[in-house]
């Protein structure tokens, strides 16, 4: 990076850029046309700067998805995508709230390393995690962030600030992982940078590597690695690896390996769901205990289940069929099926209206009939071409319906339902 980028980025993260970050972004969120902020900034400061302005803007609105509050915060595309949301980053870092001395190394943008540095502040929707952890002053507890790339490590120690963290009790250093020192932690919070543009998931494409990490921290070492959902068991993985699935809304955002002396879930692949409001749900297993027979009813019944995406990438549909007493209805189809109304977050759950066979002309009859103006289309085992017809639907009326498109054994079906929360009557003569 040249010393003219460098200090065009240290005047983006500077007071001095601040009065006119918060200007682009009421202008953006304005719906104020690009091109007359642009020509509006240029007259205040260089082009390189006004870019840098313009995009960082437009990252916080984005970022809100993620961030309670990113005003003040810095991003760049990449770590924004990367980075762990606060709720999720909260919650693991309760795992790591009996420690003095933790590590988040490739830390990005700081997102894992906010919840890192404040996991003295205890919050009891995650309680169930830390049972156990010793309770220790806060003001004791040091936390580092480490990353090899200069402009991260920049907008790190931004974020920090502006999160309230002091630099003595969090802070980063620009460093690679081979060359930081290890010794004196007690946890560690790894998320590897991936070698390739794509989704990986082989643990070699990661850098530093998985096995390279498990070699390098030692078995006394609370360590948690951040990896894609999709990343398979390798044999170089501990036997007391605990392998966890994290969702939130109706998204699996990340996998969890973690290993040392504070996993209460040894040898376990467990699937966990995190509210708005921060309240978790989960469902464990061990490994070893984990069966493959898939048990099948021969009909739909009242309620069709879809296991959260967290549950999925987790390989746990049937064990939460097996919890609640529900079944599939078609092998390879993960929709389930019961006659119990169950409520849990781990479950989207849809009452059943009407089973038809497939038929385009039969089903837009029937969302007439119930006044439905909006539908929700879902498939499983149906093509893309055939869903998309059931999408241009042209319907108008009050009321939404979902329509499950997906099979019967073998039989092609459409299942009429309405969503939990969904207050859709249904008439008598429907």
């Amino acid at each position: 990076m040249s010393p003219s980028t460098v200090d065009d980025f240290r005047w983006l993260v500077s007071g001095e850029a601040a009065p006119i970050l918060y200007e682009v972004q009421g202008a953006i969120e304005n719906q104020i046309n690009a091109v007359r902020i642009a020509k509006r900034l240029r007259k205040q400061i260089s082009p390189e700067r006004s870019a840098l302005a313009m995009e960082q803007a437009q990252l916080r609105i984005r970022a809100k998805k993620k961030f309670s509050c990113p005003e003040n915060m810095f991003f760049t595309r990449r770590g924004l995508e990367q980075a762990s949301g606060k709720l999720i980053a909260q919650y693991k870092a309760m795992r790591f709230s009996g420690l003095e001395n933790v590590a988040d190394i490739c830390c990005g943008i700081g997102g894992d390393l906010i919840g890192l540095g404040k996991r003295g502040i205890r919050n009891s929707s995650y309680d169930e995690t830390s049972q156990g952890s010793p309770q220790i002053d806060s003001s004791s507890l040091r936390t580092v962030g480490v990353d090899a790339d200069e402009l991260t490590s920049l907008f790190a120690r931004s974020n920090l600030a502006a999160s309230g963290l002091a630099p003595e009790l969090c802070s980063v250093e620009q460093v690679d992982f081979e060359n930081f020192d290890i010794g004196s932690m007690d946890g560690i919070h790894i998320d590897p940078d991936r070698r390739m543009k794509d989704r990986t998931v082989r643990g070699n494409r990661f850098s530093p590597s998985l096995q390279s990490i498990f070699e390098r921290v030692s078995a006394d070492c609370n360590l948690a690695i951040k990896v894609a959902p999709a990343t398979p068991r390798a044999d170089y993985f501990p036997d007391d690896l605990q392998r966890e699935w994290i969702g939130d809304q109706r998204e699996c955002k990340q996998q969890i390996l973690w290993s040392g002396p504070f996993s209460k879930l040894a040898g376990h692949r467990t699937a966990t769901h995190i509210g708005r409001d921060g309240r978790v749900s989960q469902i464990s297993i061990k490994e070893d205990e984990l069966d493959q027979n898939v048990a099948m009813f021969d009909s739909v019944h009242e309620f069709v289940y879809e296991p959260h995406a967290a549950v999925l990438a987790a390989g746990m549909t049937d064990v939460i069929a097996r919890q609640y007493g529900l079944r599939r209805f078609s092998a390879p189809i993960i929709y389930l099926t019961g006659d119990q109304e169950i409520d849990d977050p781990l479950l989207s759950r849809f009452q059943v209206l009407q089973i038809l066979p497939m038929s385009l002309r039969q089903t837009v009859k029937i969302l007439k009939s119930l006044d439905v103006g909006l539908v929700e289309v879902k498939k499983r085992g149906i093509d893309n071409v055939t869903a998309e017809q059931y999408g241009r639907m042209k319907l108008s009326g009050p009321n939404k319906a979902t329509l499950i498109l997906t099979r019967l054994g073998k039989t092609r079906i459409v299942i009429i339902a309405k969503r939990k929360g969904n207050d859709l009557q249904v008439p008598d003569t429907a």
